[in-house]
């Protein structure tokens, strides 16, 4: 009778290394500029106010981007680099902090949105299309933030925040938590070999070495000519109401409510 030998798993998931870079931008151009007058007695200089957004994740600036001095100010950092602790493996279905707001960090009032991506990566560069990103659960709050359900796939979550954001102050938080769902775990393949000695039974994970992947981008429109600012900038219809709310006009629109509970 052959001797079957202890099946051994191949589950080197590199969920854990898969944080993406965030990208800030701005849709306001030359948002600040310097005036100068001189004259034999004196000189006089005029500033005018700067735009600028930053992504703060868990409490801490991880992103920035500012319009300082005539020029561009950047600070970006990686999403996720906290998430795991030294040596720590991810395990799935397990919820970890990933609170995301945004701060506005220029002068000036602002209107602000947020694209977020997920997706999955084989070999650190090829994009996968059938692995869904779903399985990537970031849970969104709602919480002042609105989705524009036209503009979203399963892939972009577009989300504008509903208030005027003043200078110097932050937004309620857009999502709360984030967790790789389980069901990924559950897709295996497995193989026998005989040899000599026995069979030999490898049980592989079909999506074994790939990475997920979570992008922010954030932009920042003014809140002077706001309709007029933000259909230019963002390519949308709103309305603004007598207390600055944002509202989007055409159909689609949902608010970012919480995702299906999870264990």
């Amino acid at each position: 009778m052959r001797k079957k030998k202890n099946a051994f798993l191949n589950k080197s998931f590199l969920l854990f290394a898969a944080s993406a870079v965030l990208l800030l931008m701005s849709t306001v151009g030359s948002t600040r500029a310097a005036l100068t007058y001189y004259s034999e007695n004196y000189e006089m200089q005029i500033e005018v106010p700067s735009i600028g957004v930053s992504l703060v994740e868990n409490g801490q600036v991880v992103s920035s981007r500012n319009y300082v001095n005539d020029k561009w100010r950047e600070e970006t950092r990686e999403l996720l680099s906290h998430m795991l602790g030294e040596n720590e493996k991810l395990v799935l279905g397990k919820n970890y902090p990933e609170a995301l707001s945004v701060r506005n960090s220029g002068s000036i009032d602002s209107y602000v949105r947020v694209i977020l991506y997920k997706n999955w990566t084989k070999d650190g560069e090829n994009v996968d299309t059938e692995l869904s990103p779903e399985l990537i659960e970031l849970n969104l709050l709602g919480n002042g933030w609105i989705e524009d359900a036209n503009a979203s796939t399963r892939e972009r979550t577009v989300l504008y925040y509903t208030q005027v954001l003043p200078s110097g102050q932050e937004t309620t938080p857009f999502s709360d938590v984030l967790r790789i769902n389980p069901e990924i775990g559950t897709k295996v393949t497995e193989t026998r070999t005989s040899t000599a000695s026995g069979t030999t039974i490898t049980t592989t994970f079909a999506y074994d070495g790939y990475r997920f992947n979570l992008k922010a981008e954030v932009d920042a429109v003014q809140t002077h000519n706001a309709v007029d600012a933000i259909k230019s900038a963002w390519g949308v219809d709103v309305a603004i109401g007598g207390d600055g709310s944002l509202s989007l006009t055409r159909g689609g629109v949902r608010p970012s409510t919480p995702e299906t509970e999870q264990p």
